[in-house]
């Protein structure tokens, strides 16, 4: 880019944006303020419901990457309620979690898993995933600036610019680390949600990318009990196998 297209860019953009975008350095401290605040922002949330349009690839046999299509949509309720329901061209699945158990359920194949879990949405999203190989659709969004692991491990952390998400004028950020590379589109006016995301795996040779763009609703009607699975008729439970099982 050169200095006269740079300056035109940042020409069109409110000031404090501007000053994002100019001599940035490779990590941008306001990229992760801003990412840590979406974050916190998040977590503090009493309640709420957001749906998704999803796209993963997925790697075939031969490397190819084959794209898939689906939805999913999460459901939160304080520290100790959440469902998720994933559906794509190759799966269905639901997860409950009511602050004392996890359930994992297929409603294809009507099979269903349920284990104890810790008290607490965060930690119980650690010890699926760490005990079971399992990672929750749109876990991330708990996640966000939490681990400092994470954020000390970021190579690049950048401003790329205004961008239109759903109708909504969000601030789009690209970030870096070993193995990942992620931009994160955040809403500008009112309190920062992320309107959509994009992983790409650079640690794979074919460098497979999933995203997610999302509609909000911070005020869904919920009720406890939506949170706590109830097998139905067919419905059979399996042995949910640890991963050094």
């Amino acid at each position: 880019m050169t200095m006269k297209t740079k300056l035109l860019c940042l020409a069109v953009l409110p000031a404090s944006l501007a000053a994002w975008a100019a001599d940035e350095p490779a990590i941008n401290p306001r990229v992760v303020a801003a990412l840590e605040q979406m974050g916190e922002h998040l977590r503090s949330l009493p309640k709420f419901q957001v749906d998704a349009q999803l796209t993963l690839d997925v790697v075939n046999e031969s490397g190819q990457k084959i794209k898939t299509l689906g939805t999913s949509q999460m459901t939160a309720l304080g520290r100790t309620g959440l469902r998720v329901k994933l559906s794509t061209d190759r799966q269905t699945r639901e997860f409950f979690y009511n602050g004392k158990k996890f359930t994992q359920y297929s409603p294809r194949l009507k099979f269903y898993t349920t284990v104890d879990a810790p008290d607490n949405i965060s930690d119980m999203l650690h010890a699926v995933e760490k005990h079971y190989g399992l990672q929750v659709p749109m876990e991330d969004l708990f996640q966000f600036g939490k681990d400092s692991a994470q954020i000390k491990a970021l190579t690049a952390a950048s401003y790329v610019g205004p961008s239109t998400v759903n109708g909504k004028v969000c601030d789009q950020l690209a970030l870096r680390r070993p193995g990942v590379d992620w931009q994160v589109w955040v809403t500008r006016s009112g309190k920062p949600l992320p309107c959509q995301i994009v992983v790409t795996r650079t640690d794979k040779p074919a460098q497979p990318e999933y995203s997610a763009v999302f509609r909000w609703n911070l005020n869904p009607k919920v009720t406890p009990t939506a949170f706590t699975f109830q097998p139905g008729k067919g419905d059979a439970e399996i042995a949910f196998k640890k991963i050094a099982e």
